[in-house]
């Protein structure tokens, strides 16, 4: 893909981002019919009206590309082998959406020869428009943002903002619970952010140091994992390899702390995984 076709695919996202925000900042205090797609997953109206927006303002210009919208019928047709592949979250936190709480991203990545070429994140009730592609820095704005490393070792651990959400289901849920009480032991704050992809842009522009989730599909993480990397982050699956490997796992971070995310989130596993009857306390340092 040329320089030039992802640059004019950055500013269609940048643009169907705008006009999807419009819509679903009128329709916050009304969102319309509340659809559950999952134990802790809405559809809403608006979202769905703000996805029908973005679509077509994305296919008015690539008319012959295959667009992958996380809110639709089950059976719709996806067009995974599509050489050019948008994806699109109009509600990265819908429940806040659906609650009327003003904090939620619109999500857009185009996928083209196999790698992410735009990511674009807007939420819109701040006007914050984060963005990044392979060939520029991740910008918030129009200005470059670069994640926030001000510590080394221990210390930046132990200094570390970090955010986290619940997973959807009841096993990892609870995984998350005991993860959770490990790392806030450890660190200064541990936040419950509402929104993946803000979540990981947050790390991307420095206001946080980790966010990490361990039941994400690939809208979560498609546009502000392109934006993460290019802000000098890094992102993982859960096991420290490579996040387009990920069975729902995800962990984004200013790099210099990763490694002690991942021992909280591997001690557990291995913690997990024993025997009951010969489960010996966890490590002191993870107590």
């Amino acid at each position: 893909m040329k320089l030039s076709d992802i640059n004019h695919a950055l500013e269609v996202a940048k643009h169907a981002a705008r006009v999807g925000g419009e819509i679903a900042r009128a329709r916050l205090s009304d969102p319309g019919y509340l659809k559950w797609t999952g134990r802790r997953e809405v559809e809403t109206e608006a979202s769905l009206e703000t996805q029908e927006a973005i679509v077509a303002t994305i296919s008015a210009e690539f008319p012959d590309a295959g667009i992958l919208a996380k809110l639709g019928p089950e059976d719709a047709a996806v067009p995974v082998d599509a050489s050019e592949l948008w994806l699109v979250d109009s509600a990265s936190g819908s429940l806040n959406f659906a609650h009327g709480i003003p904090h939620f991203g619109i999500s857009i990545a185009l996928r083209a020869e196999g790698d992410i070429r735009v990511g674009v994140v807007y939420d819109p009730f701040r006007d914050e428009m984060f963005e990044a592609t392979p060939n520029t820095p991740a910008r918030l704005n129009g200005t470059n943002i670069v994640v926030r490393q001000i510590r080394e070792g221990q210390e930046a651990w132990n200094n570390a903002v970090i955010g986290t959400d619940w997973a959807q289901s009841g096993e990892l849920r609870a995984q998350t619970k005991t993860i959770l009480g490990i790392m806030e032991n450890q660190v200064t704050e541990c936040n419950l952010m509402g929104s993946p992809a803000l979540g990981f842009c947050y790390v991307a522009a420095g206001r946080t140091h980790l966010y990490w989730h361990l039941d994400l599909t690939i809208w979560d993480v498609a546009a502000p994992g392109l934006i993460l990397e290019q802000a000098g982050g890094v992102l993982t699956d859960r096991d420290g390899n490579s996040w387009l490997y990920s069975e729902g796992g995800y962990i984004g971070s200013n790099n210099v702390i990763h490694g002690w995310a991942l021992s909280c989130i591997q001690a557990f596993s291995t913690f997990a995984q024993k025997d009951p009857r010969e489960q010996a306390p966890l490590p002191k340092e993870f107590g």
